[in-house]
């Protein structure tokens, strides 16, 4: 209970170090930048509404309430929307392939471990790059490609940043229900002449779903990785690129608590569940 509790502690601990890093570099290495200046990060922080990012291009110096607030909901939902699509195509997808006959079944399971082993930006940029050519070869947007503000792209780089995320839960889907299908009850069940759609509904689709929320912390940050280069191919202003452009440690601080707390309470909440389910306690 104690360990759980400093969890917390030590990923504010962490965020700040990262965010102070910066003062001690320069361009002959290692310095001490004084007292004066890491207290001054802390002076900042205790004024949070206080705090302005510097444009690097323009130098303009502007408020980070609230504008912050929307980079934070453009990332969120663009992750929120890429992790329900890639669930639900791979759900389905492995429902259509469950009475498919085993050599599909092996073949598919082959491909999306193949396709596993290309690097990341590959599939981000080439699906963009189709996406331009579908535009160009139809004259016709049936998604928003780019934008800014309020008609800032959303569907389009949900969708690019959903594309491995459905390989990984659709190899890793298929992988388990192969693996559900060796043991003794699925046997027992078809045994007793219960129809496989409903061993799969109710036995392997619940076991599979648990083992398979153990990766969820690998998933999410292949995700997050992803996430910067998407907003950057498609000039959203999301807190990824926030982060790397707006390197002032205060607001690095701020940016970089309000990004990954959220996601830290979606991995407690799985932990939870799994507790739930397996009255196992995990640690993710």
């Amino acid at each position: 209970m104690i360990h759980e509790c400093i969890k917390p502690f030590f990923l504010i601990v962490g965020v700040l170090f990262i965010s102070v890093s910066p003062l001690f570099i320069s361009v002959e290495g290692f310095v001490w930048p004084g007292i004066e200046k890491i207290l001054g990060v802390f002076g900042q922080l205790m004024n949070p509404e206080s705090l302005v990012y510097i444009n690097p291009e323009s130098g303009e110096e502007r408020s980070l309430f609230p504008i912050i607030f929307k980079a934070f909901a453009s990332s969120l939902t663009v992750l929120g929307i890429a992790l329900v699509i890639s669930f639900s195509l791979a759900v389905l997808g492995t429902f259509i392939l469950w009475r498919a006959p085993k050599k599909i079944y092996q073949l598919c399971l082959s491909i999306t471990s193949l396709l596993q082993s290309i690097p990341d930006v590959v599939f981000v940029i080439s699906s963009q790059m189709f996406l331009v050519w579908l535009y160009i070869q139809t004259g016709t947007t049936f998604i928003k490609l780019a934008g800014a503000g309020e008609e800032e792209a959303v569907l389009a780089p949900a969708l690019v940043l959903s594309i491995l995320p459905t390989i990984y839960f659709f190899q890793s889907m298929l992988s388990l229900v192969e693996e559900e299908k060796e043991k003794p009850y699925y046997e027992m069940a078809v045994s007793k002449g219960l129809p496989k759609t409903f061993i799969l509904l109710t036995h392997i689709m619940r076991n599979m779903l648990v083992r398979l929320s153990y990766q969820a912390k690998f998933l999410l940050s292949i995700m997050i990785s992803n996430l910067l280069i998407v907003e950057y191919l498609f000039e959203n202003f999301g807190m990824a690129s926030f982060l790397l452009t707006y390197s002032q440690p205060p607001v690095f601080f701020v940016t970089a608590l309000l990004f990954f707390v959220p996601i830290y309470l979606f991995l407690k909440g799985i932990e939870l569940s799994l507790y739930f389910f397996t009255r196992e306690e995990v640690s993710l």
